[in-house]
């Protein structure tokens, strides 16, 4: 079993559907403990996490990023979970200029 630290970078580039930010590889188990999003001009961003063992989206958050200022998802020790093939998805109104910034341990099964 092998610990590897992963600091994720990705944006949303679409105007109002879902982008993938992060998507759990196989055969592991991947521990998010902070996401961090950004944008020059106030925008609400949708976050959803998809559950790959029952393909199904499930809501999680709506954010609201503030012009030139970021939003912390993940607060108060709070930790996301997502097993193999699950993964973070966002969406907002204005393509490629929301940036998240997600620090996560991945633990591998094998």
């Amino acid at each position: 079993m092998a610990n590897v630290y992963k600091n994720i970078q990705a944006k949303v580039t679409s105007a109002g559907s879902f982008d993938d930010m992060y998507t759990a590889p196989a055969e592991t188990t991947s521990i998010v403990k902070t996401i961090k999003l950004f944008n020059g001009s106030a925008l609400d961003v949708e976050i959803k996490i998809y559950d790959a063992s029952g393909a199904t989206d499930y809501e999680y958050d709506i954010a609201n990023v503030t012009a030139s200022d970021g939003v912390d998802l993940l607060t108060f020790n709070n930790i996301l979970i997502l097993e193999a093939g699950d993964k973070i998805k966002m969406k907002c109104a204005t393509g490629n200029v929301i940036k998240m910034t997600a620090s996560v341990l991945q633990t591998s099964r094998t």
